[in-house]
C-alpha cells in the first residue's frame, strides 16, 4: 500500500478545527457550528463513523412521491437539495452527487422526472456498495437507456452510444479499448431498451452471434460485456481516479491511482470500504489535498448554508446552484460538468457572489433566514474578526482577507451589520471557494 494511504497519525493535537472542517467538507457538505464542535470533541473515528451513517429523516425521502406526480423538474431538484441541506446522510448524498456527475444523464433528453428520480435512488442505494453491482444496474437503468439511445440499438443496426460511453467514461477511460471493441459491445447490448418506465430485453432485436471483445471471443450479451469491463485492470484504476478527484485532489498521481485501485480490489470492489481507507489516510489529510478543489455550485451553496446554520428554501438553493452553472439532473453532456476552473467565469462568478451575499444578508424574500448572532455567538465587536474567520475559514485566511474583515467590522454602524458584512466578505473571498 502507498505510504500515503496508511492511517493518518497526526495525533490528538493535529485533530483540530482545520482537520475536522476538511473532513466534513469533503465527505459531506460541511457542518453546522454545533456539528463541528461535536466532531472536535469526539475525534476522527467517531466523526468518520457518523459520516457513514444514514440518519436522513424518512419523511423527507418519502416527500418525493407527490412531487413526482407533478412532473416538475424544479421540485425534484429542490427535493434533492433538501436531502443535502438536512445533512442526515452526508457521505451518501456526496457519493450520489459524484455518481450523478460520473454517469451523467440529463432530463433535457430523458424528459421524465420519475426516471431521473429512479436513477438518483440507484446512486443513493448502491453508490457506497459494490461498484460491480452499480455498473450492472446502471446498464439496465431506464433513464440511461433513454439518454444513450438503447431503444435504437437493434440487431443489424447497432447504436454505439452506450457501448462507447460505458468504456470511455464510465468504466475504462480513453486508451483502454479499441474502436472494434465499441462495435462488438454495441452488438452485445442490442435488444436492451425500455417499455414504459421499465427495462425490457427484446430477444428478437438481439444479436446473438459470436463477438470478439477486449481479446475475448464468445456469444456475449450485455451482462457479459459489463463483466469483461470489470475484469480489465483499467477499470479499477478508472474508479480509483474518480474517488481521488472527488475526495483528495484534481489530477491525482499515477501512484495514488494504482494504490487506491489495489485497495478497491482488495475490498471486493466495495466503494464504502475503500473510502474508509481513503478518508482516514495520510494522503487525505495532507497539505496537497486541503483546499485543492474549486467547489462546485451545489456543494458551495450547501457548505455556506450549513456553516452558518442558515435556513434556505431548497428550491432557492437549487436555483442558486443552477445560476452558478450546476443544474441538478441537467448535466451539460454525457461527460458531466467539467468542474475545476470551468466553474469560474464572469457570469458564474457574479452568480456566486450575489447568491452568497444574499445568504449572508438573510434575504427572506428568497426563502433565506440566518441568525449570525447564533452562528458566531454573542461575540464582542473587537473579537468578531477572529470568530468569523475561525468559523468560516478554520484553516486560516490570508492576512489581506483578515485585514479586510477587520476594517469592515470596525466601520460598520452596528454589531448586526458588522456580522453581515464580515460574513459576506468571507463567503465571497476566493479562499472560501476552495474545498
Amino acid at each position: 500500500m502507498l505510504d500515503g494511504l496508511r492511517p493518518w497519525e497526526g495525533g490528538a493535537s493535529a485533530w483540530n478545527a482545520a482537520a475536522a472542517a476538511h473532513l466534513l467538507r469533503r465527505a459531506g457538505f460541511g457542518a453546522t457550528p454545533l456539528e463541528t464542535e461535536r466532531a472536535l470533541a469526539e475525534g476522527l473515528e467517531a466523526t468518520l463513523a457518523r459520516l457513514f451513517e444514514d440518519r436522513a429523516a424518512p419523511e423527507l425521502r418519502g416527500a418525493v412521491r407527490p412531487l413526482l406526480a407533478s412532473g416538475s423538474l424544479d421540485l425534484l431538484q429542490a427535493w434533492w437539495m433538501s436531502l443535502i441541506l438536512e445533512g442526515g446522510a452526508p457521505l451518501r448524498e456526496r457519493m450520489t452527487l459524484v455518481w450523478h456527475d460520473h454517469f451523467a444523464t440529463s432530463n433535457d433528453k430523458v424528459d421524465d422526472v420519475r426516471l431521473m428520480h429512479g436513477q438518483n435512488e440507484l446512486f443513493r442505494s448502491k453508490g457506497l456498495g459494490d461498484f460491480r453491482v452499480l455498473l450492472h444496474e446502471l446498464a439496465r437503468d431506464p433513464a440511461m437507456l433513454v439518454w444513450l439511445d438503447g431503444n435504437s440499438n437493434r440487431r443489424g443496426q447497432p447504436n454505439e452510444n452506450f457501448a462507447r460511453e460505458v468504456m470511455e467514461l464510465f468504466a475504462l477511460g480513453i486508451g483502454a479499448y479499441a474502436e472494434s471493441d465499441v462495435h462488438e459491445a454495441a452488438r452485445a447490448f442490442t435488444g436492451w431498451g425500455t417499455e414504459g418506465r421499465s427495462f425490457v430485453f427484446r430477444a428478437q432485436q438481439h444479436d446473438a452471434g459470436q463477438k470478439t471483445l477486449l481479446g475475448r471471443t464468445g456469444h456475449w450479451n450485455g451482462d457479459d460485456v459489463v463483466d469483461l469491463l470489470l475484469e480489465q485492470p483499467a477499470c479499477s484504476r478508472h474508479v480509483a481516479r474518480v474517488l481521488l478527484e472527488a475526495f483528495v485532489a484534481p489530477h491525482p498521481d499515477d501512484e495514488w491511482i494504482a494504490s487506491l485501485a489495489a485497495v478497491l480490489r482488495e475490498r471486493d470492489w466495495h466503494v464504502g470500504r475503500t473510502l474508509e481507507v481513503l478518508l482516514r489516510s495520510e494522503l487525505f489529510f495532507s497539505a496537497r489535498a486541503r483546499r485543492s478543489r474549486i467547489a462546485g455550485p451545489v456543494e458551495l451553496v450547501a457548505l455556506a448554508a450549513r456553516m452558518l446554520d442558515a435556513t434556505i428554501a431548497p428550491k432557492e438553493a437549487a436555483r442558486l446552484a443552477s445560476a452558478m452553472g450546476q443544474a441538478l439532473f441537467r448535466p451539460p453532456s454525457v461527460k458531466g460538468w467539467d468542474g475545476g476552473r470551468a466553474w469560474i467565469h464572469s457570469g458564474t462568478w457574479i452568480a456566486r457572489h450575489n447568491g452568497l451575499v444574499a445568504l449572508a444578508e438573510g434575504a427572506q424574500s428568497r426563502g433565506i433566514r440566518r441568525d449570525l448572532a447564533r452562528a458566531f455567538g454573542e461575540t464582542a465587536r473587537e473579537a468578531l474578526p477572529d470568530r468569523v474567520l475561525a468559523t468560516l475559514l478554520p484553516d486560516g485566511a490570508t492576512s489581506a482577507l483578515a485585514e479586510a474583515v477587520t476594517r469592515a467590522i470596525q466601520s460598520a454602524p452596528d454589531l448586526d451589520q458588522a456580522r453581515t458584512v464580515a460574513t459576506a466578505l468571507v463567503l465571497t473571498a476566493p479562499e472560501f471557494h476552495l474545498v
